[in-house]
């Protein structure tokens, strides 16, 4: 779709005007999905002159000319406010513009507005921000899956071709699954996080939304490559190619799903998936693991820990939201950060600071850095095999809206096949199978492995 939709603007201005005119009215009528946090069409309007005026001036069109883009409101955009879903940040303006942005913008995109999500990416529903719940555009009783709700509903109600997301455990895949687009999850380190608001370092990623494959491929291969202000990057450059992918000979794992979820239209679905990849010509083998059933319980430990630590420098004091009713320094934070976070995120921070306490001699933040070791260790054996791992990307559907967000513990998983790719580094790719909502395939790849990933997906959406 991009390159089609690019080519007509520049063959005509006007097509350009017109479709943001048309992209304008779509967003206001559907303003209850609450999908948009900042949205101004007058920021947009000026982005459009100005790529009008780099057209005229004869200077060459970007990959992504007028192509509309929507931002997880975790990602800085210079002069846009950016509140990660809370109240805590709800005045703060983004002061530069995170790499991955300086990247989509320098191939002139247009940036339409900054989407909602769960606070601070905390939860997997889409109903923890501050500013309420985002709705599912396929059915608004649902939940649009979290943390980056705002992403996948902009995508599915056709208010952006691509959207940037955050991956921490799913929040990308699992809200891609439940609004039926795509999602991408990229290896660990292979788009640069400068400027992305942490929620736990060793496990975040920014992930890709579109309606196509073939837009994702065309998005990463713009924004991933090193980047000297993000010491994770991986230096060399992954440029993906289209080319056509050969399942015959192929090797693909997949799970007895009736030993992981209970859901009986997952389990129908998830059998008629692979019954399409074995008709592409995949060597199916069935494969059992030994650590795989812990890996919820190690994603609560390792990220909650994370969380603890990168949510202290919310203080009051250096920048964002502080209570005016207070004696003394003390108060003042207790009460900055009573007020300015809501129960999710206080949920974990109060977690995170017990796992790393030295009451417990954080005995169980370190086991479960070694259980997360022993993890990835299975995978990196399993792919040493196989060329993917083909999961449902989520084991249950969508729920109704306020049904899981009053249960803790609900609200933390993301779905047990989704947290094992952030926990080992891998890339994963969750893709729509029919119409509607239904249970998504996620194929699972091997770190760095984002081209063979790529090209297996979109091999499986053409056919």
């Amino acid at each position: 779709m991009i390159e089609e939709l690019r080519n007509s603007f520049i063959e005509d201005s006007a097509k350009l005007d017109a479709y943001y005119n048309e992209l304008d009215k779509e967003i206001k009528s559907k303003e209850d999905l609450n999908i948009f946090l900042t949205y101004d069409k007058a920021y947009v309007d000026s982005q459009l002159e100005s790529l009008k005026a780099k057209k005229e001036a004869g200077e060459k069109p970007g990959k992504l000319y007028g192509i509309p883009l929507t931002v997880k409101d975790n990602i800085s955009v210079k002069d846009v406010r950016m509140t990660c879903g809370s109240k805590m940040l709800e005045n703060y303006i983004g002061i530069y513009d995170a790499t991955v942005i300086e990247r989509l913008k320098a191939e002139d995109c247009v940036i339409v507005g900054k989407v909602n999500m769960d606070e601070f990416a905390m939860g997997s529903t889409g109903e923890t921000s501050y500013y309420g719940p985002t709705l599912n555009p396929l059915d608004k009783s649902l939940v649009p899956g979290g943390s980056s709700s705002g992403s996948a509903a902009s995508i599915a109600a056709d208010l952006a071709v691509i959207s940037l997301g955050t991956d921490t455990g799913g929040s990308t895949r699992q809200p891609a699954s439940f609004c039926n687009v795509v999602g991408y999850m990229p290896s660990y380190g292979s788009i640069s996080r400068n400027g992305v608001v942490s929620m736990a370092n060793t496990l975040d990623e920014v992930g890709i939304l579109a309606r196509s494959v073939e837009d994702v491929i065309d998005v990463f291969n713009i924004v991933n490559g090193y980047d000297r202000k993000d010491m994770t990057t991986i230096q060399d450059k992954l440029t993906v190619s289209k080319d056509a992918y050969d399942y015959k000979g192929k090797k693909v794992a997949f799970v007895d799903i009736e030993k992981y979820t209970r859901d009986q239209k997952v389990i129908e679905e998830y059998g008629e998936i692979l019954e399409e990849l074995r008709k592409l010509g995949a060597d199916l083998e069935e494969v059992d693991f030994k650590y795989l059933i812990y890996a919820n319980q190690i994603y609560n430990v390792i990220v909650s820990s994370e969380v603890s630590s990168n949510m202290s420098r919310f203080d009051g004091i250096r920048y964002g939201y502080q209570t005016d009713d207070y004696e003394n320094t003390r108060e003042m934070f207790v009460k900055t950060r009573t007020d300015g976070f809501g129960e999710e995120v206080k949920r974990r921070i109060a977690i995170g600071t017990y796992y790393l306490s030295s009451e417990t001699d954080k005995e169980i933040y370190e086991q479960g850095l070694r259980l997360r070791r022993l993890l990835a260790d299975e995978f990196k054996a399993l792919f040493e095999k196989y060329d993917l791992f083909a999961t449902p990307t989520s084991t249950k559907a969508p729920g109704k809206i306020d049904t899981d967000i009053k249960d803790p513990l609900a609200v933390f998983d993301s779905g047990l096949f989704n947290v094992i790719v952030n926990l080992s580094g891998l890339c994963a790719i969750s893709l729509p199978y029919k119409e509607g909502i239904s249970t998504s395939l996620q194929l699972i790849g091997n770190r760095r492995a984002d081209d063979n990933l790529l090209r297996a997906a979109l091999e499986f959406e053409r056919r």
